[in-house]
């Protein structure tokens, strides 16, 4: 039980990555805030993880609006006691339209879900991780679309933007973690 007493956020939690995330953090110890707009997915993904000895307590939410990513933070630490990790892992394609293609529409739907979210649940985290007196991991997932031509211009705009804020990040708290 490697995180055992560990309090994680993980957004995206209802399918992939986010999904197999909170399977193996539960099972290596961790008690996990599930967040994902899908209900009936996050209420399976409970339901499955039931017999660990840890609690996944789930919570239907969109990252691209403040008060959510705000409300999953605080639920962490009203379940839990604290928080100990945050995985930003929620994430929307842009259906790979050229440039010439892109519409303004899925410009602001990719970039509030993979930069406006991850940035508005980064700066309570980091709020709640200062008051604990003690540092906190932020884990932001990227893809290596932010530096290759494997994505469409928008999703590649907003994976870089989030590697960005997250060394940004990084280096503004440095000193806080020690």
């Amino acid at each position: 039980m490697k995180l055992k007493d560990k309090s994680i956020v993980v957004t995206g939690a209802s399918s992939g990555m986010g999904k197999s995330s909170v399977e193996l953090l539960v099972k290596e110890g961790a008690s996990v805030v599930a967040v994902a707009r899908r209900t009936e997915r996050l209420e399976q993904l409970a339901e499955s993880l039931k017999m660990e000895a840890c609690k996944v307590v789930i919570y239907q939410g969109d990252v691209s609006k403040r008060v959510d990513c705000e409300a999953m933070i605080d639920l962490a630490v009203d379940s839990f006691g604290k928080l100990g990790i945050l995985v930003n892992n929620a994430s929307l394609i842009d259906e790979m339209a050229p440039i010439a293609e892109a519409s303004d529409e899925k410009f602001h739907q990719v970039m509030d879900v993979i930069v406006y979210g991850p940035m508005a649940a980064m700066r309570k985290a980091v709020q709640v991780f200062l008051e604990q007196g003690h540092g906190g991991n932020i884990i932001n997932v990227s893809s290596v679309g932010a530096m290759h031509q494997a994505a469409g211009p928008i999703y590649a705009a907003s994976k870089a933007a989030l590697n960005a804020m997250s060394r940004n990040t990084a280096y503004m708290y440095k000193s806080a973690a020690t």
